[in-house]
């Protein structure tokens, strides 16, 4: 369970800098089609839009990066993870009965 929220909170955390990192192309994308290009007359609007926007995109980057990561870890692991592991140990074999007995 430990290794799962590792990876759960790691994957948050890299969905959250790549939604950064790819947050100004989406707004620039978004903020263009809602028609607030001219700041002049609309600055409020255009802040309020693109920090709820930033905000979004951040969210939804954590989101998939944490439900990603993690499964993609499963995958991998299931896959490449079961050959690397050491085989199980064989349990001791029991004594027999003349190595039991004492030379006299």
């Amino acid at each position: 369970m430990r290794r799962f929220l590792i990876w759960f909170v790691s994957g948050a955390l890299a969905g959250m800098v790549i939604a950064t990192l790819l947050a100004p192309t989406v707004l620039k994308t978004m903020l263009a089609s809602t028609g607030a290009k001219d700041a002049m007359c609309q600055c409020t609007e255009l802040v309020n839009n693109t920090a709820t926007l930033l905000i979004k995109t951040q969210i939804w980057g954590a989101v998939v990066g944490a439900l990603l990561l993690p499964l993609v870890a499963w995958l991998f692991r299931r896959r490449f993870g079961r050959a690397s592991e050491p085989p199980p140990v064989p349990p001791p074999v029991p004594p027999t009965d003349s190595s039991t007995v004492l030379p006299s």
